[in-house]
């Protein structure tokens, strides 16, 4: 198989991005994050000038604009495997002699360098109208998102057409779970606090996330276990992807 061939489907793969996965979060944003920042431009043009403006902007931009990061990975990484094999189009795709395991290396590849540019963009144009927000920082924070969310989403579309809704419900199990562990002196089963460790570290990645916007020193340890269980789970999933009949 050569490059060529495999790079003639990149284009498909970016439109397949842009039309069913960006599209969602990125009008989300607009009208959550746009509408406010909007009505506060026109009625107070020098509003982000006051110092004191720094403090709203920073809200408005982590309880705004940074939803795109959770809705944008979940719809970018999840649905990669399981919708081609769900609507048959992995038979037109692979009618031709291109590398199942190459092709979707690259689509993951593709949304996740299509994410985090993205969010990169958005972070430059609000900061441009607002207050300097860090562009490199905000997508180092894109980065850890997707490798965790689009790389369980990965695996677990390699397994099951039921990807999404598996992948919301131990992101919210993790999320309700870890920071009842985390703030409890041994006061939880054991079971409980199990079932939180094999969780995806998503209060991890909060940590982490909220650090970077805040231009504070990030934990390593936290960013390594968001990085090792996302990009465990990718592997993982190439692994499966490669013993696992794509018709089943």
């Amino acid at each position: 198989m050569s490059r060529g061939r495999l790079g003639a489907y990149l284009r498909y793969q970016l439109g397949d991005y842009f039309l069913h996965r960006a599209a969602i979060p990125l009008v989300l944003v607009l009208f959550v994050a746009g509408l406010p920042l909007w009505g506060t431009l026109r009625g107070h043009p020098d509003f982000f000038s006051n110092p004191r403006a720094h403090e709203f902007a920073m809200q408005l931009y982590t309880g705004a604009v940074a939803l795109f990061l959770p809705v944008g990975a979940f719809l970018g990484g999840v649905g990669i495997i399981s919708a081609d094999r769900h609507q048959g189009h992995f038979r037109f795709l692979f009618s031709k002699p291109i590398g199942v395991l190459r092709y979707y290396v690259q689509a993951y590849a593709v949304h996740g360098l299509t994410f985090v540019v993205l969010f990169g963009a958005i972070t430059w144009t609000f900061g441009h109208l607002t207050v300097h927000v860090s562009v490199h920082r905000a997508m180092e924070a894109a980065a850890l998102t997707f490798v965790l969310v689009g790389g369980l989403g990965f695996l677990v579309g390699t397994l099951t057409r039921l990807d999404g809704g598996l992948v919301v419900l131990a992101y919210v199990v993790a999320m309700a779970l870890q920071p009842i562990v985390s703030e409890s002196a041994g006061e939880v089963p054991a079971w409980v606090r199990l079932l939180a460790q094999v969780m995806p570290p998503a209060q991890a990645l909060d940590h982490v996330r909220q650090r970077l916007y805040a231009s504070e020193t990030v934990d390593p340890a936290e960013m390594w276990r968001v990085l090792g269980y996302g990009g465990g789970a990718f592997l993982l999933g190439l692994f499966t992807l490669r013993k696992l009949p794509l018709a089943r």
